[in-house]
């Protein structure tokens, strides 16, 4: 059985608070983007410096509970991966709930799991961004995201 990266955070804010600092602020706790997610096909590249990059594109956004980004370009470059490509298709989903002014947030990245070369990297930079940088960013401390 293949089970998909997924973590589940909690933080004190609305869920619309959540769901705009997904769509609207990764770059304040992730890495730079060069847009935001705001109308469903709306795309953004990404990168963390050096040759590798990655476009998401919107493919569902139901504020305030539910967001889901498809990697529709991937050239990852690392001397452990064979194949650049390896996120081509994979969805990085946010599914967002309120209760009594706090959001948990139940971040999963489909097509991310065990059997891919870069599963240990990529799951370790998610385990930071998530559960560190956001969680940060949402608890008014300010995220923590790559700024090559």
């Amino acid at each position: 059985m293949i089970n998909n990266y997924t973590k589940t955070m909690s933080c004190p804010v609305t869920a619309r608070r959540a769901y705009k600092a997904i769509t609207e602020e990764m770059s304040n706790w992730w890495t730079p983007m060069s847009g935001r997610f705001v109308n469903v096909g709306d795309e953004a590249k990404t990168g963390f410096g050096g040759d590798s990059y990655w476009v998401f594109k919107a493919i569902t956004l139901n504020e305030p509970q539910f967001i889901e980004l498809e990697c529709v370009k991937s050239h990852m470059i690392m001397d452990s991966l064979d194949d650049p490509e390896e996120w081509l298709g994979t969805r990085i989903r946010f599914e967002i709930s309120e209760h009594l002014g706090r959001s948990e947030i139940i971040f999963t990245h489909l097509g991310l799991h065990s059997q891919l070369q870069c599963f240990d990297v990529c799951s370790g930079g998610w385990d930071h961004y998530i559960l560190d940088s956001l969680s940060a960013y949402l608890h008014d401390e300010g995220g923590k995201p790559n700024s090559y």
